[in-house]
Parts: C-alpha cells; sequence; structure tokens
C-alpha cells in the first residue's frame, strides 16, 4: 500500500458474482496506482464475498467490509467514513471504468482546484454502447446553477444525477456532512449530488467518456425501484425541493425541476398498465404537482425522449385523458 492514498474508490456489492470480476479488474488496472479499494459486502448471499476475498488475496490495496444487508446508502457511508484517500469515487458492482478514469479526474481536480470532478459515462445496453463526439477535450467549470439544470434536463451519457463518474474530496464532504441518505431506496444519488454541489458552488467537468455503465443488470436496484414507484418519485421530488428552498435557488432552476417531475410522469404513466390506470395516475399526480402544465420542454434531447414515451403507451390515450381532466397539454418549445 503507498503511504499517501490519493483515491478512494468505494463499491458496494449485493449478489454481483457475475460482474465483480470485471468492475474488480478494471478498477485494480488503473493508471493511478496510489488508491485503496473498499469493497463493501452488503450480506450477499451468491458466491460475492468468495470473489472478493480472492481479490483481497491478489491486490492488497482491497479490503472487505461485510454488512448485514442494509442497502446501497448505507454501504456507501461506511465506506466514506472508512476511506482514507484525499478523495473519493463510487463504482457500482456491476460496472466497470476506463482505465484512465482515476487518473484523469484527479489530474483535473489537482490543477482546477475544484473540489468535486465528473466525466461522462458510456451508456451500456444489449445492442452495445452509444458513444459521445466533443468538440473541445479542455475542463470546464460548471456552476451550481448549471449543474442543477442539466440534472434535471439531460438524460443518458451525461446524466449528473449519478454518484459515480465522479470524484469527490474527502475533506469536503466531511466539513459539510455530506453523505447519502439511508431512508431512500431510488434516486439517492441525485439527492445526495444536488446537495453537494449546491455546498460546492461548482464541479470541474472532464469531457470524456470514462465510466461504463451497465444497463442490462435486470436485478439492478434501478429496475427495483420501479415497485411503488409514485412513492418513490414523491419522497424524491420532496427532498430536493427541500435543498433548492433550502440554498435559495428554485426560482433559478425551477422550469428545469418542472421537466424533471414531467419526466417522472411519463415513465409513470408508461408503467400503467391500462388505460383506466393511466387517467388514475395522471389526475392524482397533477393534483399533486399542478406547476408542471406550465413547463417549457428545454431540449432536443427530453422533447425526443417524451415523444418515444408518448409513442410507446399510445398518445392517443393520454391526450383523450387530458382533455377528460381539463387540462392543456404540456407546452413544447
Amino acid at each position: 500500500m503507498a503511504s499517501k492514498i490519493l483515491v478512494s474508490v468505494i463499491v458496494p456489492v449485493y449478489n454481483a458474482e457475475k460482474y465483480l470480476e470485471k468492475c474488480l479488474t478494471s478498477i485494480c488496472h488503473q493508471t493511478l496506482r496510489d488508491i485503496e479499494i473498499i469493497m463493501i459486502n452488503d450480506g450477499s448471499q451468491d458466491q460475492s464475498l468468495s470473489i472478493l476475498q480472492n481479490f483481497a488475496d491478489l491486490d492488497k490495496r482491497i479490503t472487505v467490509l461485510n454488512l448485514e444487508n442494509s442497502g446501497v446508502s448505507k454501504a456507501r457511508n461506511v465506506g466514506i467514513d472508512q476511506a482514507k484517500g484525499q478523495f473519493i469515487t463510487f463504482v457500482d458492482a456491476d460496472d466497470w471504468l476506463d482505465v484512465t478514469m482515476l487518473e484523469e479526474l484527479y489530474q483535473a481536480c489537482r490543477l482546477t482546484g475544484s473540489n468535486i470532478a465528473k466525466c461522462d459515462l458510456y451508456w451500456q445496453e444489449a445492442e452495445g454502447i452509444r458513444q459521445l463526439h466533443y468538440t473541445s477535450n479542455t475542463y470546464c467549470t460548471f456552476s451550481a446553477i448549471e449543474c442543477l439544470n442539466k440534472l434535471f434536463t439531460e438524460i443518458g451519457e451525461r446524466h449528473f444525477g449519478f454518484a459515480s463518474c465522479k470524484l469527490y474530496e474527502k475533506s469536503f464532504l466531511d466539513m459539510h456532512r455530506l453523505r447519502f441518505d439511508e431512508a431512500m431506496s431510488f434516486a439517492e444519488d441525485t439527492v445526495f449530488f444536488t446537495r453537494a454541489v449546491l455546498k460546492n458552488q461548482s464541479i470541474c467537468y472532464v469531457p470524456r467518456q470514462l465510466y461504463y455503465y451497465n444497463v442490462t443488470n435486470e436485478s439492478s436496484l434501478t429496475k427495483k425501484a420501479m415497485v411503488n414507484l409514485r412513492n418513490n418519485y414523491d419522497v424524491l421530488y420532496k427532498k430536493l425541493l427541500m435543498e433548492l428552498l433550502h440554498e435559495e435557488v428554485y426560482t433559478e432552476v425551477k422550469n428545469s425541476f418542472l421537466n424533471y417531475q414531467f419526466e417522472g410522469l411519463i415513465v409513470i404513466l408508461h408503467q400503467s398498465s391500462t388505460k383506466q390506470q393511466m387517467k388514475y395516475e395522471m389526475q392524482s399526480f397533477l393534483k399533486t404537482y399542478p406547476d408542471i402544465l406550465k413547463v417549457k420542454l428545454i431540449n432536443r434531447n427530453m422533447k425526443q425522449f417524451v415523444f418515444l414515451k408518448l409513442m410507446k403507451m399510445n398518445w392517443f390515450s393520454l391526450s383523450s385523458t387530458l382533455i377528460y381532466l381539463n387540462v392543456k397539454k404540456p407546452k413544447v418549445i
């Protein structure tokens, strides 16, 4: 173990035996060598623990911690508390890293003095990987307002809401007592990042895809969170709104936040199995969040996303429901 740990890599693990070897190999082979790898076995019932122990025997930078199953937020918080690195990053056990990710994000923080740096991710699907094209490879700085506007409106590879594909200075997290909300099991990343960026007021953006996000894992927590979806969204919106109001930035990001809520409505409607359920969900959502009827959809990605969702769930039934409820269709500009 190097005497100075530059980055602590925190990986919660729950029944991830199919993905662990690829994930751990990508971390162990990072070009930035002065790292520690904190693997938190969150009560796995498969062979995950055995795989972790085998890797730990081969690479002394790996520490394996065992917890009773408590959820990803608890596991990440334990990892933060245990971390000895100057910076921290989070990796999901079914994802993997480009070999230079840690070095590039570390250098971005060192050269710019930022407490947070982020890169983009490869969106790994069954049909392949989507690759972005950049006009410049120069670092840039986003203000907190810019970050939140992007978080609430961007989809896919540049999604700001993930805890992963970022580097956080450990002392910054400790100073502001930034930890994951252990009561949440849905979009806890988004609340954590919102709190972090509001405290930091900016991030350094590295225009590179360096993190491979696997969306093909059918047992992932994201898919499990589709159960009780509406309740999960209600909790998420309440937590985010509290943060935005507390930091007095809600007015500046209001339309973006309405975009975010509108996206949630589309996802809920897409999960509805019948037209009757769709009508009920629509009526209930609009009653709780009436301001989304004033939303102005911001960018092309959001328009395409909404269009595809509406096509999949039958636009005509949605249009009829809106007329029945005597409301206007959301305006797209």
